[in-house]
């Protein structure tokens, strides 16, 4: 394996990845042994990715199968703000890496209020498709197989 490209379909639009411009204009939009090294040097982080095979590992784990699991879980530890918020939340802002997203974080973000004051929250997931390279968008006579939906919520 070289390269993952990821594509998202809105509306019936194929839309690609946004461009890494945080990596400079090499940053690219896809997933390579060269990205991951230049989002590990600009984020100070362990290329742990690297020292574990990269790529190539990681197609040879793919060819050996895997299994799609997906979940709906909150984070006692770092309440997720490791997701879409700051973090870490002792580092400035500015720091490249350290704003995700625009969750506030604070007592929001913690599993004790999400769960008393939504105690029955739930997901949804849909048109989960599955197939050979570019046959899951599109024309649907390409031969992409899809799951209709999973529901995860909490057990009454």
């Amino acid at each position: 394996l070289l390269e993952v490209r990821r594509f998202y379909v809105q509306d019936g639009q194929v839309v690609p990845n946004s461009e890494a411009i945080i990596l400079g204009p090499d940053g690219g939009n896809s997933i390579t042994d060269d990205f991951c090294n230049a989002s590990k040097v600009k984020f100070g982080d362990i290329n742990d990715f690297a020292k574990k095979g990269g790529m190539r590992e990681m197609g040879a784990a793919m060819d050996r199968g895997m299994v799609l699991a997906l979940s709906l879980w909150d984070d006692t530890l770092v309440h997720m703000l490791w997701l879409d918020s700051r973090y870490p939340v002792d580092d400035p802002p500015t720091k490249p890496g350290v704003m995700r997203g625009p969750c506030p974080g604070g007592k929001f973000s913690t599993p004790a209020y999400l769960r008393e004051n939504h105690p029955d929250a739930s997901v949804v997931y849909s048109s989960i498709k599955f197939g050979e390279i570019n046959s899951t968008f599109g024309d649907s006579t390409r031969g992409g197989r899809q799951l209709t939906s999973a529901f995860l919520g909490r057990q009454q």
